[in-house]
């Protein structure tokens, strides 16, 4: 008599588990991954930014002359932004680099700090100013993750951009970005 040989392949019930499976860690793991992708773009946007303040100060200080960074279009922060040269005040600003507006599922936090709304302006010395030629320009710029989760960009008096993370007691410094205790 010939013995039946083992047959290769996977039954339906064989498949149907893994497909379930699969489907259970998906389930778990696929909101996990967006919340980590969204973080990822946050600390992406906030160390963007206070590379692009560093960029501006520095170029300052090298022309000699002022250096904006400007919100694209006066249409906030959001849409973009770009630095700005203005030699000697002449009103004749040369944009020198733009920049992409923010990424899907990352906003401008309006409740936390000024915004910085009108720009960042620095003179020929890198010093941060409000407006050309006005008081020293500290403020704060935060950003929020569609998850809750924010980053903050504080700019101090001396021109000097920092990140950091509101959310932790004492990170941002006290009063900054609108803070009572930090």
């Amino acid at each position: 008599m010939k013995r039946a040989g083992r047959s290769r392949g996977l039954t339906l019930i064989e498949l149907l588990t893994v497909i379930a499976i699969v489907a259970i860690v998906a389930a778990v793991g696929v909101p996990g991954f967006r919340a980590l992708l969204l973080h990822q773009r946050l600390a992406a946007v906030s160390q963007a930014f206070v590379a692009v303040l560093g960029m501006a100060r520095i170029e300052a200080i090298r022309r000699g002359e002022p250096v904006s960074v400007l919100a694209e279009g006066g249409a906030g922060w959001d849409a973009g932004w770009a630095v700005v040269a203005d030699a000697g005040g002449d009103h004749a600003p040369r944009v020198l680099r733009r920049f992409d507006g923010l990424p899907p599922g990352i906003a401008v936090d309006r409740e936390l700090g000024d915004g910085l709304a009108q720009g960042v302006h620095y003179d020929g010395n890198g010093f941060s100013r409000r407006v050309r030629n006005a008081g020293f320009g500290a403020g704060c710029l935060a950003f929020r993750a569609e998850t809750g989760r924010r980053a903050a960009i504080v700019l101090s008096a001396s021109g000097r951009a920092r990140s950091c993370d509101p959310d932790r007691k004492g990170e941002c410094g006290t009063g900054v970005c609108g803070q009572g205790g930090g």
